[in-house]
C-alpha cells in the first residue's frame, strides 16, 4: 500500500537526518467520502449544544467543514473538542479496513506510531491516512513533516479522480533540529 510507503520513506530521511530519535509519528484515519458524511451529521449534533461557545473562525467551519473544528487552536474549541465523538467510531467497513492495513504495514516494517483520533491537518482534501511527525524540541511548533492521502484533490480541482499520498517537511524546523545535534552526530 502507497500510504506505509511514503510513511516508511519519511521515516527513514529523518532517520538519515538523524533526527529520529526527537520525533514521534501520529497518525489517524479521516475515512473515505462516506464515512466522513455519516460521521458529519453526529458531529453537528453535538457541536449544535455549542455553537454560541465556539470562535467565530470555527463557527463558521461548522457550516463549512466542521471536522476542521479539531483543528482549532483556539482553546475554548479545543476544550468543546476534547469531549466529541470521534470518526473513528463512525468508520463504514472499507475505511476501517484500509486503516487497520496501513497500521499492519507499519508493524511489520517495525515503524513506531501513535494513533491521534482528532488529527485531521489543516487541509480539506485530505481523505484516509493523515499523519505527522512530532517532535518536543521545537515547542510550539512541533510538527517537523506531515502529509496523507488525497484521493478527491484532483476531482475538486477540475481533474479525473487520481488516487495521491505525499508529504512535505519543514526544512526550517528540521535545520532547527540538526542545529541542535552534537556536532559530531550531524549527517549533513
Amino acid at each position: 500500500q502507497a500510504d506505509i510507503e511514503v510513511i516508511a520513506l519519511a521515516a527513514h530521511i529523518l532517520d538519515d537526518l538523524g533526527v529520529a530519535k526527537d520525533v514521534r509519528l501520529e497518525l489517524n484515519t479521516l475515512g473515505d467520502p462516506e464515512s466522513r458524511q455519516a460521521y458529519r451529521g453526529v458531529l453537528l449534533d453535538y457541536l449544535a449544544t455549542y455553537r454560541n461557545d465556539l470562535s467565530e473562525d470555527s463557527r463558521t467551519r461548522m457550516d463549512k467543514n466542521p471536522l476542521r473544528i479539531f483543528d482549532s487552536k483556539d482553546k475554548g474549541d479545543q476544550d468543546i473538542m476534547s469531549s466529541a465523538p470521534l470518526l473513528q467510531d463512525h468508520l463504514n467497513d472499507t475505511s476501517r479496513v484500509f486503516f487497520d492495513e496501513v497500521l499492519a504495514g507499519l508493524d511489520a516494517l517495525g515503524i513506531a506510531y501513535e494513533v491521534q483520533p482528532r488529527l485531521v491537518r489543516g487541509l480539506d482534501y485530505y481523505s484516509h491516512t493523515a499523519f505527522e511527525f512530532v517532535t518536543g524540541t521545537l515547542g510550539a511548533q512541533g510538527t517537523v513533516l506531515a502529509g496523507g492521502r488525497y484521493d478527491g484533490l484532483m476531482e475538486q480541482m477540475g481533474g479525473r479522480a487520481t488516487p495521491g499520498i505525499g508529504w512535505a517537511a519543514g526544512v526550517e524546523r528540521l535545520s532547527m533540529m540538526l542545529g541542535t545535534a552534537p556536532a559530531g552526530e550531524r549527517p549533513m
